[in-house]
């Protein structure tokens, strides 16, 4: 009686029968590990272990504030300092710190750097171009060795440089550094020497506008005959002078016309002389009174003593009217001066009045020229303003040309790694891994389609 066995299908394996197809396929499972691993470990052996060295430079937005009125701006919000930041790194990697770099340290004639790959060479060969210089060479390495980031949520630039000696990738980084931070000094001392130079042939501009500007006051004022002193117009104080001088020449005149009513009314009602002011000042007047009191008595003692009848009584009377005649023709001569006084004075006021009218029509003209002056002074002043501003700022450039005020430090030093930092090991387990896994699943695939047909056989 024969027996039957149940038919043998991929979806049913037991332990046992994976056991079994993986020891009949171990040498084909060792093989696929092996050769990968022996590619990898010829990859290794061929290229060289790379070593990643990284450097922190604080770039803080707000600078040093060191002079009122910087260059540049500061950066006021979040958005225009990360944008800073961002560009800061692109100066990082920029082609004349890079190159400064490469002078530095001379990578020109480091065999890594300077060196041109084999797929240069060949692309070279292809388009039939000229070899390039080694320090362009050594350039374009050196970009690609070399990575800027800004650290998340600050104001840093990690730079990181990868080469084949950690030395070498922590001297790179750390030079990257300080080239990047004398680039930026010197940048914003040529910056603030370029405004300064442009600022000083402005200036020149602003000063010969100045100067045609007040020579434009001075000639205005000559053609206008505007001449002043203490801040007034000549014709401006001659004005106010004049116009003084003629309400006193007029109070005087006044004054002199009162004295001659008075002196024409006494001699008309023929008073006494002694109410007139100018009589008792008169010292002739007072003289000839003096000798007339003295005849009067002189005349009055003689009646006294020999009676009104005596013979000498006319002479005494006679020598009192030559005196009294005598003070009338000196009253009369005080009038006439009075007179020829009043004239004078009437003269000089009329003359004061003449000149007081030409000095106002003077001033009328000048009043209307003034306001052309003013125009012309307002510009004047303008332009010097503008001037003394610009001189004071190319002076503030000029100087701060020579101080650093940025804010940029180097706040971690990029040290020598002590260990690569391609992952060599995992990349040659990982080879091993793959290769193992792979020759299982061939060998498990190959017995899936062997399996059936011997068991079928048997």
């Amino acid at each position: 009686m024969s027996t039957e066995t149940a038919p043998w299908t991929p979806e049913s394996p037991n332990l046992r029968t994976i056991k079994e197809v993986f020891a009949r396929g171990s040498a084909t499972i060792a093989v696929c590990g092996i050769v990968p691993a022996i590619a990898a470990i010829g990859y290794l052996a061929v290229v060289p272990p790379r070593y990643h060295a990284s450097t922190e430079v604080l770039l803080d937005p707000r600078g040093l504030q060191v002079v009122e009125k910087d260059v540049t701006p500061r950066s006021e919000s979040n958005e225009s300092a990360v944008s800073l930041v961002e560009s800061q790194i692109r100066v990082v990697r920029s082609e004349a710190v890079l190159r400064a770099v490469v002078g530095r340290l001379q990578l020109q004639d480091d065999r890594e750097f300077g060196r041109e790959r084999l797929t240069e060479r060949v692309r070279r060969w292809l388009q039939q171009r000229p070899a390039e210089p080694a320090s362009v060479t050594a350039l374009r390495e050196l970009q690609r060795a070399l990575d800027a980031r800004r650290a998340m949520r600050s104001y840093v630039i990690v730079i990181t440089a990868r080469s084949e000696d950690p030395i070498k990738a922590a001297r790179i980084a750390n030079t990257v550094a300080e080239v990047y931070s004398e680039h930026e000094v010197h940048a914003r001392s040529t910056v603030a020497s370029r405004v300064s130079a442009n600022m000083e042939a402005r200036l020149k501009e602003l000063a010969d506008r100045l100067h045609e500007s007040d020579r434009e006051v001075e000639r205005f004022k000559v053609q206008q005959n505007l001449v002043g002193a203490g801040g007034r117009l000549v014709s401006e104080q001659q004005l106010s002078e004049l116009n003084s001088q003629l309400i006193l020449a007029r109070a005087r005149t006044a004054e002199q016309r009162s004295r001659v009513d008075q002196l024409d009314r006494l001699l008309k009602s023929g008073s006494d002389y002694a109410a007139i002011a100018e009589s008792v000042q008169s010292q002739t007047v007072s003289v000839l009174r003096t000798q007339h009191a003295e005849i009067i008595r002189q005349q009055g003692s003689a009646a006294a003593l020999l009676g009104p009848r005596h013979p000498s009584m006319p002479a005494f009377n006679a020598e009192r009217q030559r005196y009294e005649q005598l003070i009338k023709e000196e009253i009369q001569r005080i009038a006439e001066a009075a007179r020829n006084d009043h004239a004078r004075a009437k003269a000089s006021e009329e003359t004061l009045a003449a000149e007081l009218d030409e000095l106002k029509q003077t001033a009328i003209r000048s009043n209307a020229a003034m306001v052309r002056l003013r125009e012309l002074e307002r510009i004047a002043e303008s332009n010097r303003q503008i001037y003394q501003s610009f001189l004071v700022r190319a002076k503030e450039l000029n100087e701060q040309g020579e101080v650093d005020t940025l804010n940029t430090r180097i706040i971690a030093v990029a040290l020598a790694p002590t260990r690569p930092s391609d992952f060599r090991l995992s990349l040659l387990v990982l080879a091993i891994v793959l290769g193992l896994g792979a020759g299982a699943a061939y060998v498990w695939r190959r017995e899936n389609r062997v399996l059936p047909r011997r068991v079928a056989h048997e």
